[in-house]
């Protein structure tokens, strides 16, 4: 089902944006020294991995300093993380490059698109996610005459085409 492939990546796009925003607090032990965009694209050479390559005693060490329930969300998407097929793995951590890379302010704009696409009504979300899909599949000029299209603001809210517009934008694959 095409939804399917959007709720992983989504959950587990929250989980990249938590484990970056424990680092950035200072939290899950220190980055690499080296945070070049060549050492960003190198494989593991992010959050989530190398919150995996900490032992479990320093896992838990760093989940102590959140708050109770932070701590057991993070958990769980690490465990369902950790669960996933490799090639689902690397899509993700692809996803992650891309949000790392971008500046702060897009980084915040993405975060709060992320916000307000999970206080939508569950429906609404399944109907996003299957568009979001078709939008990252498409090239940059098709994704956009795509946005822009009478059809595509007909289907979805004001708030809804700046939730899809922002994420695929910002996080859309290069082609």
């Amino acid at each position: 089902m095409p939804c399917d492939f959007m709720r992983p990546l989504a959950l587990n796009f929250g989980l990249a944006v938590a484990l970056a925003a424990a680092y950035a607090a200072g939290l899950a032990g220190a980055p690499p020294q080296d945070e070049s965009p060549t050492s960003q694209q190198q494989p593991g050479w992010n959050a989530i991995d190398r919150w995996n390559r900490m032992s479990p005693e320093e896992r838990e060490r760093e989940l102590a300093k959140l708050p109770p329930e932070r701590a057991q969300r993070i958990r769980q998407r690490l465990k369902w993380y950790n669960q996933l097929p490799p090639d689902q793995k690397e899509e993700l951590r692809e996803n992650y490059r891309r949000f790392a890379a971008l500046p702060p302010e897009k980084q915040e704009i993405v975060r709060q698109r992320m916000r307000e696409f999970r206080s939508l009504p569950r429906e609404r979300r399944l109907a996003i996610r299957q568009e979001m899909q078709a939008l990252r599949k498409l090239p940059e000029d098709a994704r956009r005459v795509r946005i822009d299209s009478e059809l595509f603001r007909s289907q979805f809210s004001p708030q809804e085409q700046q939730i899809l517009r922002d994420i695929t934008g910002y996080l859309a694959p290069q082609k």
